[in-house]
C-alpha cells in the first residue's frame, strides 16, 4: 500500500470554461463536489499534481472510455438468495460494451426496446495497467481503485424465454453503466465500505462490501486466467439484494426516475431516466 498515495479521490471534469481536467477532491466533502476548487493532475497516464487548481463545474465519467465492462453477476448471498439461485462456485462473468459508459450527472436514454427496467448499485474496479494470468497477490497492482456503478438492466431481455439463458444484451444498451463520481485509490480503500441505492430518495438496496461472496483480488484473479484484460477495464463486482424484480409488485423504474447509487469514501452517483417512449 502506498504511504503517499497520488490522490485521493480522482475526479474528471470540465471547469468553468469547459476545458477538461483530472483533479483530486481530496479531503474535502464529496456530497458536494460541483463547486469546489480542487488540485489538478496532468492525466490520467500521469497523475502527478501540476500545482495549479480549477472549480469544478460539471462531473464526467470518471474515465474517459474503457475497452469493457467485465461484470460479475450474484457476488453477494442475499442477492443469489432472492433470485433464487445456488451460490455459484466461482464467479459468473459477463460483459457490457464501452458505450455502455455513461457520466455521474449523465441523463440515461432508456430505449423503447428496453423494458422492465431494473438498477444494480455495484462496487467498480478500474484496471491501472493491462495484465493476464494476474495472481491474487499481485491483484491490487493492477488497480488504479474504485468507483461507484449502476448495471442498469432490462429485466424484458434479461429473462426467457428472451435471454436464452444470457445476461448481455439485457445490460449493454448504450449508457447503461453509469460511473463515478471519484476513483478512490485503492490504498484508502483499507475498510469495508457501505452500498446504497435510492430511487427518488426511497432506500431499495442497502449493504456492505463485506457481503460479497468473491473478494476484488479473486475476481482479478479469475477474470484474466488466460484472458487479457486491458487497462481501463472495469470490472462490476455484483450487486447485493434490493432489486425491483424481486421487490412486491416489481416497481420497475420509470420516466423520470431519479436513481441514486452511493458508496462510502467514492461519492453518490444521481442519474435520470429519460424513456423514449415518453419524449
Amino acid at each position: 500500500m502506498s504511504a503517499n498515495p497520488q490522490f485521493r479521490n480522482l475526479i474528471r471534469f470540465l471547469d468553468e470554461s469547459r476545458v477538461e481536467h483530472y483533479g483530486d477532491v481530496g479531503d474535502n466533502s464529496l456530497d458536494s463536489i460541483v463547486g469546489l476548487e480542487v488540485e489538478l493532475l496532468h492525466d490520467i497516464d500521469n497523475l502527478t499534481r501540476t500545482g495549479k487548481k480549477a472549480v469544478v463545474h460539471e462531473l464526467l465519467p470518471p474515465i474517459a472510455s474503457t475497452p469493457i465492462f467485465v461484470c460479475i453477476g450474484l457476488n453477494y448471498r442475499d442477492h443469489a438468495k432472492e433470485a433464487g439461485l445456488d451460490i455459484p462456485p466461482n464467479p459468473v462473468v459477463f460483459t457490457k460494451p464501452s458505450d455502455a459508459l455513461a457520466g455521474p450527472t449523465s441523463e440515461i436514454i432508456v430505449p423503447s426496446e428496453a423494458k422492465m427496467m431494473d438498477y444494480e448499485a455495484e462496487l467498480c474496479v478500474i484496471i491501472s495497467k493491462t495484465g493476464k494470468n494476474i495472481s491474487e497477490d499481485d491483484a491490487l497492482s493492477y488497480v488504479l481503485g474504485f468507483t461507484a456503478g449502476n448495471d442498469l438492466s432490462s429485466r424484458f431481455w434479461q429473462r426467457a424465454p428472451r435471454s436464452g439463458g444470457q445476461y448481455c444484451f439485457a445490460k449493454s444498451f448504450d449508457g447503461f453503466a453509469p460511473l463515478g463520481p471519484t476513483i478512490l485509490h485503492p490504498s484508502l480503500a483499507t475498510e469495508d465500505l457501505q452500498i446504497q441505492t435510492r430511487v427518488n430518495g426511497e432506500v431499495r438496496q442497502n449493504a456492505s462490501t463485506k457481503e460479497m461472496i468473491f473478494t476484488v483480488k479473486q475476481i482479478i484473479a479469475h477474470v484474466s486466467r488466460g484472458t487479457t484484460l486491458r487497462k481501463g477495464t472495469v470490472i462490476m463486482t455484483g450487486t447485493p439484494a434490493g432489486i425491483a424484480g424481486k421487490m412486491p409488485g416489481q416497481p420497475w423504474l420509470k420516466h423520470g426516475d431519479v436513481v441514486e447509487v452511493e458508496i462510502s469514501q467514492i461519492g453518490c452517483l444521481k442519474n435520470k431516466l429519460i424513456f423514449e417512449t415518453e419524449q
